[in-house]
């Protein structure tokens, strides 16, 4: 952590409102179960806003104060603890490391790329013909940047990260360890005989302030382009076949995979290890939980999750109905075997009845 304020200026900087001391300088951040002098904590359950303000933080986030009087450590106010203390992160947060402004030694850099001022190219890095590198842009070792393609301005590509021929990537986008953007989709014929490979003209086009997970995979177009909106953050291993659209503020976890052609739009929440069939639409706002199938249509705002993914509230009554199936079944053969043991001594009887008049009449 390399900037120091004290709990006053960072209850200022992130709209918090302070009740307690504020002149303290604070060391850090740390969770409620390994609470250190001087750091902020977030409790963001109030259950857990009594044991922070017993501890020795400087600060406790929180969304009450308690009746009382003062505590020892601050409390910063506000009824959004998570974002505030992700403010705080972010504020207290040193960087990622930079490389030295500049080009390293074992860098290879063809003579018609154009480098922005303060860029830092790290040890290895390959830079292809009629590249862009935006200014301030730091890429870590062993980036490559195929012919043609462009970085923007504040962007950081770690070690290992690819960019295919002619791709974009968007002003203060985030690239993690060994993704690679603008690989070739996966176009092939089917029938008789070899597979004919289908030739992959597009780019991959991707927006502001993204940030896209280690080992993610985004493949170029077939014809036209794989494109991602502003502020699209993609988890690790995370694959999007060729031609998806993917809108702005698009929230993927891992292991989710999107088969060529699927549009995402705007706003959607997309949980782990989701799959999504080619050329489905996911309208905007919806939310995708976790392992589903997504094999149609989505309209905007729906919740749903299972495979094939269907309306959230379904899901959760079928779930606990199955949950209750062996009592339900339990119940069924209570009752069918007393309807047949009824039946049965209903049916004895009346034979017996029946005997019983006929040796009357015989008499």
């Amino acid at each position: 952590m390399d900037a120091r304020y004290t709990v006053a200026e960072l209850a200022a900087k992130v709209g918090a409102e302070l009740h307690g001391v504020g002149s303290n300088v604070v060391l850090g951040v740390a969770p409620l179960d390994a609470i250190r002098p001087g750091t902020v904590v977030f409790a963001e359950k109030e259950r857990d806003v009594p044991a922070a303000l017993a501890s020795s933080a400087a600060a406790v986030v929180a969304s009450i104060v308690p009746a009382g009087g003062a505590s020892r450590p601050a409390i910063l106010l506000t009824p959004q603890v998570r974002r505030v203390f992700a403010e705080i992160c972010q504020l207290l947060f040193g960087g990622y490391p930079r490389e030295a402004v500049g080009a390293h030694p074992t860098a290879v850099i063809d003579p018609s790329a154009h480098l922005g001022v303060d860029v830092a190219i790290g040890p290895s890095v390959a830079v292809g013909p009629k590249c862009r590198v935006g200014a301030r842009s730091v890429l870590r070792a062993n980036v490559v940047l195929d012919e043609s393609c462009s970085v923007g301005e504040d962007c950081y590509l770690f070690p290992g990260v690819v960019i295919g021929r002619r791709c974009i990537v968007g002003d203060r986008t985030v690239v993690h360890p060994n993704a690679v953007i603008g690989g070739e989709g996966f176009g092939f014929t089917v029938g008789e005989g070899p597979s004919l490979k289908q030739p992959q003209f597009g780019r991959v086009v991707v927006g502001k302030d993204c940030e896209i997970g280690a080992c993610t995979t985004i493949d170029r177009g077939t014809l036209g382009d794989t494109v991602l909106g502003d502020d699209v953050k993609l988890d690790n291993l995370v694959q999007v076949g060729h031609n998806c659209r993917i809108g702005s503020h698009v929230r993927v976890s891992a292991l989710s995979g999107f088969s060529g052609g699927a549009i995402v739009e705007d706003d959607c929440l997309i949980g782990g290890q989701v799959g999504v069939q080619n050329r489905v639409t996911i309208g905007r706002g919806c939310l995708v939980g976790g392992q589903s199938g997504v094999t149609h249509d989505l309209p905007p705002g729906t919740k749903v999750w299972g495979t094939p993914a269907h309306d959230l509230r379904t899901v959760l009554k079928e779930i606990a109905l199955v949950q209750r199936l062996p009592e339900i079944v339990g119940r069924l053969d209570a009752l069918r075997g007393g309807r047949e043991d009824g039946e049965g001594r209903k049916g004895r009887e009346g034979r017996e009845g029946k005997k019983g008049k006929k040796g009357r009449e015989g008499k």
